[in-house]
């Protein structure tokens, strides 16, 4: 980190207080702990704070009305607020937004979620400087390129190069990418990047017509400089999101990131579609296996028929140093479909990076599986640079 954030604790309860200090500190946060909205108004007036972590209950002035007075400030109008509350109806967080409110977090809290909360925020907020408060016309700006990554099987290495494709084009446009876990039963996007189980796309379905005020509250940033739009942390809600959902929160994203990966589920559901019909590149993962080549003909037919173009899709040949008795030539000719790509085995080190939670191309950057996958990454962008040219 390049400098010391200062944040402003303001809580009455000083055990919440001291125990809000002692987890900023640990991660190289200095914290400035006050117990009353007066106390809170003067140390604003007289100090400069990176951002402010209010209790709802104070005394005197509750922190919605502290809230409001921050932001009337023109000095602390666009400093971070994140609320910290043991109310978790939604319309005490709604009440909270409408006061200028940028972020909750429930007691008793998980001292992981408050320090990736707070990061977020911070992140957003360096951003906003470093673009001069520019307000951008988002009708008329470029929208984002959506890359769906899918396979017909699971286990075929998606979602491996999923996320550390997404982190290649990070690294190599240092623009803003995201990731979307879009396997809604089963994604382990969060647990490749080590992110914690704080939000997904499940908290979004309330607020799907007012996405520009409450999604980027459910990203979770990665130290890479991705985000992360997580699947349902439990089977059951995955049925609560539609193709509608998935439609709406994709438009969104492409609003406000350059790259969109998308990492899908092994099926052909309308919420899987909607993906691919809106993706401007769709990588088709396989390997030198029977099962997942027969799924993936039966696919592409599939595909044929829905309308997807053929020239935005393009086969990845995970695994590719199997040898296994099935070569490039014999996967081209069962899905008349030509190899754009192929990753090895990383083996071993591929599996302690999962274990940790170290995506490969950070954890091994000069290993074989890492410089293919930015190979991937140079591929995409060559195709977003000149649509169709591989076919």
């Amino acid at each position: 980190m390049s400098r010391t954030y200062r944040i402003l604790v303001v809580d009455d309860d000083w055990v919440s207080a001291e125990l809000v200090r002692r987890v900023l500190e640990r991660v190289g946060y200095e914290a400035f702990v006050v117990h009353s909205p007066e106390d809170a108004l003067n140390a604003l007036e007289k100090e400069t704070f990176d951002a402010a972590i209010l209790d709802v209950m104070l005394p005197g002035m509750d922190g919605f009305t502290l809230a409001r007075r921050i932001r009337q400030d023109p000095k602390t109008r666009l400093m971070p607020i994140l609320m910290l509350t043991s109310m978790g109806d939604l319309s005490d967080k709604i009440a909270g937004f409408e006061a200028g409110v940028d972020d909750y977090v429930t007691k008793p809290f998980d001292s992981n979620e408050l320090v990736y909360r707070l990061r977020a925020l911070l992140l957003r907020a360096e951003e906003s400087r470093g673009a001069g408060l520019v307000q951008v016309d988002r009708s008329a700006a470029p929208r984002g390129k959506v890359i769906a990554v899918f396979g017909t099987k699971g286990g075929v290495g998606k979602t491996l190069i999923s996320v550390n494709l997404a982190i290649a084009l990070q690294q190599k446009t240092q623009k803003r990418v995201a990731i979307f876990d879009a396997d809604l039963l089963f994604g382990d996007v969060g647990v490749h990047l080590n992110l914690p189980t704080v939000r997904s796309i499940v908290d979004l379905i309330d607020q799907i017509d007012s996405l520009d005020e409450y999604a980027e509250q459910v990203l979770v940033p990665h130290s890479s400089g991705v985000y992360a739009l997580l699947s349902p942390f439990r089977p059951e809600e995955a049925e609560l999101v539609t193709a509608e959902h998935i439609g709406k929160v994709l438009e969104w994203l492409q609003t406000r990131f350059d790259y969109v990966v998308v990492d899908c589920p092994p099926a052909y559901d309308d919420r899987v579609l909607v993906v691919l019909e809106k993706a401007d590149i769709i990588l088709i993962v396989v390997t030198p296996e029977i099962g997942p080549l027969k799924n993936m003909s039966v696919f592409l037919d599939l595909a044929e028929q829905l309308g997807l173009s053929y020239d935005k899709i393009h086969l990845i040949l995970n695994r590719a140093n199997s040898n296994v008795g099935i070569n490039v030539q014999t996967i081209e000719r069962t899905l008349r479909h030509r190899v754009a790509l192929q990753v090895v085995s990383g083996g071993r080190a591929v599996v302690l990076s999962v274990n940790r939670g170290v995506p490969i191309v950070l954890d091994h950057p000069n290993a074989l599986i890492s410089q293919q996958i930015r190979q991937i990454a140079d591929f995409v962008l060559e195709q977003i640079r000149q649509p169709h040219s591989t076919r």
